[in-house]
């Protein structure tokens, strides 16, 4: 395994993600629904921005999910701080879109 020297920004940004994964996915008390939520929005985040922009429904309907699922998960995520939720406007309709980031817990140490 390479040491922090060795890594490029990018390479640091996924390895903190790839970590922030495996911390969601070693807490019990998240449903594994939860826990898929958490996954698609750290999968598709963006990292020059650090965010990724989906509607609820949009992620409801790519893991096949209920939207008040979904809508619990984040909720959840959110109270159990690993997730931060912002709503934005975007597209040509202006419709809400929820912007989400992940809370790495080891920093705020």
């Amino acid at each position: 395994m390479q040491n922090d020297q060795e890594l490029s920004e990018a390479g640091y940004w996924y390895r903190e993600r790839d970590e922030w994964i495996r911390h969601v996915l070693g807490r019990p008390y998240l449903s594994s629904d939860c826990q898929r939520v958490a996954i698609f929005i750290a999968m598709h985040m963006n990292r020059k921005d650090n965010h990724t922009k989906h509607q609820q429904k949009t992620i409801a309907k790519d893991l096949n999910l209920n939207p008040s699922t979904v809508k619990r998960a984040v909720a959840k995520l959110i109270d159990e701080t690993l997730i931060a939720k912002d709503q934005v406007q975007r597209g040509l309709r202006n419709r809400a879109v929820n912007r989400y980031r992940l809370i790495f817990a080891w920093e705020a140490l």
